[in-house]
C-alpha cells in the first residue's frame, strides 16, 4: 500500500510540473500620477492618451488633433490657472530639419507659457459633481504650412494646472 501511495504522489508531482512548464504569465505595468486637487482627463473620466499622431497632408501640413476633456477637481469654487510648461514643437528624430512649432488650445483659448485663468463660474456648471463642462483640447501646427523635410518628428506637450487659493 505504501508503494502505491509513493507512485501516486510521484505521478501527481510530475503532472503538476508538466502543467507549470506550459503555464503562461502576464505582467502589466501600472502607472498613475496623483494630484489630489486637479486632473485633466477625457470627458468620460478616462486618462488622456500618452501618444497622439498628427496626420500630415503633403503640401498642406499637419491636421490638428482634438480631445474632448474635462478638468476634474476637489473644489468647484476655485478658479484654475492653466499654462504650458514650455513652448511645444516637433523636432526630427535624430536631429536635422527645422522644428515645427505647435499650438495648444483649451476651450478655444490658446495656451502659452503664461498662466491663463479659467474661471470656476465659467467651467463648473454642477451637472457632473467635481467635473467641468466638456471642453476641446486641441493640438496642432501653430501655423499650418507645408513641411519640406521628410522624416519622423516628435515632441512633448506639457500642460500645468494650478488651483487658485481663492476666487475674488
Amino acid at each position: 500500500m505504501h508503494a502505491i501511495l509513493k507512485k501516486a504522489a510521484l505521478a501527481a508531482a510530475l503532472a503538476t510540473a508538466s502543467l507549470s512548464a506550459n503555464a503562461a504569465e502576464s505582467h502589466i505595468k501600472v502607472y498613475t500620477n496623483v494630484d489630489t486637487t486637479l486632473a485633466l482627463m477625457k470627458a468620460d473620466g478616462s486618462a488622456l492618451p500618452d501618444l497622439i499622431t498628427l496626420a500630415h497632408i503633403p503640401g498642406q501640413g499637419l491636421n490638428a488633433h482634438t480631445e474632448r476633456v474635462r478638468i476634474y477637481t476637489n473644489d468647484e469654487t476655485k478658479d484654475i490657472e492653466v499654462r504650458l510648461t514650455t513652448d511645444p514643437s516637433l523636432v526630427m528624430q535624430g536631429g536635422g530639419g527645422t522644428a515645427i512649432p505647435l499650438a495648444v488650445s483649451l476651450n478655444k483659448k490658446r495656451l502659452t507659457v503664461a498662466a491663463q485663468d479659467f474661471l470656476a463660474s465659467d467651467i463648473y456648471d454642477g451637472a457632473l459633481p467635481g467635473a467641468s463642462v466638456v471642453m476641446d483640447l486641441q493640438i496642432g501646427q501653430a501655423v499650418r504650412a507645408p513641411i519640406t523635410v521628410a522624416g519622423a518628428y516628435e515632441g512633448i506637450v506639457s500642460i500645468a494646472m494650478v488651483q487658485k487659493t481663492g476666487t475674488p
